[in-house]
């Protein structure tokens, strides 16, 4: 507001005139400097307005991780590491895909009975019996249709069994 609009409303409004004169006095003077308080007031809300995204995008990915669906592709058992290598190659490609592991039939039976199995259990066997358990861990970003991602799976050479890995925990 100018100093002609406010001596209009002083005109137009009855007032005592020391009154009217500490109005237009207070009301026209150019303030440049802002108060200490107000200029931190300012920085610290940036900051927190920054940290809090900065927080809700790490919630948001944690988030994504979380959901993000595991499966285990199984292959056949008289593949070759060439064809098991030619496999992983093709399962890293397919969109959606974010990780592609693979987990020997050792790791897979050490994996089992350390789950499953006491030390005396897993000692009466002599030979490993997932020898032929060899598979691919994958994991499907939250964003793919899982049950694409599985039919094309499905579709390749080699593959006998996808499953979810919380179905195999059941």
């Amino acid at each position: 507001m100018n100093k002609t609009d406010m001596l209009q409303i002083k005109n137009a409004i009855a007032m005592p005139a020391e009154l009217a004169d500490t109005l237009i006095q207070n009301c026209t003077v150019h303030r440049t400097k802002h108060p200490f308080y107000a200029r931190c007031s300012k920085t610290a809300a940036a900051l927190i307005a920054a940290f809090a995204i900065l927080i809700s995008g790490t919630t948001s990915f944690a988030y994504n991780v979380y959901q993000e669906k595991n499966l285990a592709v199984f292959m056949e058992s008289g593949l070759s590491q060439a064809e098991i290598d030619r496999i992983g190659g093709k399962l890293s490609q397919i969109p959606g895909v974010s990780s592609c592991r693979f987990v020997s039939g050792d790791e897979a039976w050490n994996e089992f009975s350390s789950n499953y199995l006491d030390e005396e259990l897993t000692a009466a066997f002599t030979e490993n019996p997932l020898k032929n358990s060899f598979n691919y861990r994958l994991s499907v970003r939250l964003d793919a249709d899982t049950e694409k991602v599985r039919e094309e799976i499905a579709q390749l050479a080699g593959i006998r069994l996808v499953q979810n890995l919380e179905e195999l925990k059941k």
